[in-house]
């Protein structure tokens, strides 16, 4: 599995915080087209937020209905609704990593989320 920085602006290849790359795979036609997000849960576990705040924030960027589900019969799905392509995806992820992840003073992702 390809990796990239985290954040994916950062261009040092022995940079010490990365997650996998998003992978996409677009289904349904029509009305009914959606972009499922494969290893949504492996990105979101890597950037230590849960996988449904990143699915949220996609569709609220896109302004489109997103899910996410983790069911036995269905298995973990990421969906948003709409054809979209994974550098989009990407660019969004890393605005998401830039305002919830990274630490204000030192733009390190080494902070953790409270509630």
């Amino acid at each position: 599995m390809a990796m990239v920085n985290i954040p994916s602006t950062c261009d040092d290849p022995q940079y010490r915080y990365k997650m996998p790359r998003l992978i996409t795979k677009k289904e349904g036609r029509g009305n009914g087209s959606k972009t499922c997000i494969v290893n949504m849960g492996d990105v979101a576990r890597a950037v230590k937020r849960p996988p449904q705040y990143t699915t949220k924030w996609f569709g609220h960027e896109l302004g489109a209905q997103s899910t996410y589900t983790n069911k036995e019969s269905e298995g973990v799905r990421a969906i948003v609704n709409g054809h979209h392509d994974t550098p989009i995806f990407q660019t969004m992820l890393d605005k998401f990593i830039d305002k919830y992840v990274l630490c204000e003073n030192c733009h390190l992702p080494e902070i953790d989320m409270h509630i």
